[in-house]
């Protein structure tokens, strides 16, 4: 599949941006809280191609690269900046990228499912995910991680087969 037909994005649409832009209005009122920040990257920034939605690779893989940055940059405040990489959740993203809900659908299932892409054998819910948020999110579990980003993908980074196959095979299957 052409990574237009599964990710309509572009760079400057996606999250580098948008995060800095939010960071950089914020930074007053997160300096003065010592506030958090936790940005939602995605196991596809990880160091491996993906031909079926690279602009989106790219635009996490700068997220990760920004999340390291302001780490840096503003834990000196006392703010702490990280990120949570998930892996495949079930949400309407596929369908905001163009795909039907049963495309979608049939897509989650598989890659969900296979262990060769999951071995969990399932996957993630976004209350999973959001749960994983809010432990990088609460200062007193995780005080001493700053300027990570944590996996949350069910195995799925440990084996990596499914981003190089065809999702128009699962589709069309």
């Amino acid at each position: 599949m052409r990574p237009e037909k599964v990710c309509s994005c572009s760079l400057e649409s996606a999250s580098v941006t948008r995060v800095l832009h939010l960071v950089t209005l914020a930074r007053p009122h997160l300096i003065k809280s010592k506030g958090e920040i936790v940005n939602v990257s995605s196991i596809l920034a990880l160091n491996f191609g993906n031909v079926q939605t690279p602009y989106y690779a790219i635009a996490k893989a700068g997220l990760d690269q920004l999340t390291r940055s302001l780490a840096i940059d503003l834990i000196e405040h006392g703010v702490r900046v990280n990120g949570v990489s998930p892996g495949i959740v079930k949400t309407n993203f596929m369908e905001k990228s163009g795909l039907t809900k049963e495309q979608a659908d049939k897509v989650y299932d598989f890659f969900g499912t296979q262990k060769f892409s999951c071995p969990r054998g399932k996957y993630a819910e976004p209350m999973e995910i959001a749960n994983v948020i809010a432990f990088v999110a609460d200062r007193r579990a995780s005080s001493f991680i700053i300027g990570q980003t944590i996996v949350a993908d069910g195995g799925s980074s440990l084996v990596m087969g499914a981003y190089s196959y065809d999702y128009e095979k699962v589709l069309t299957s």
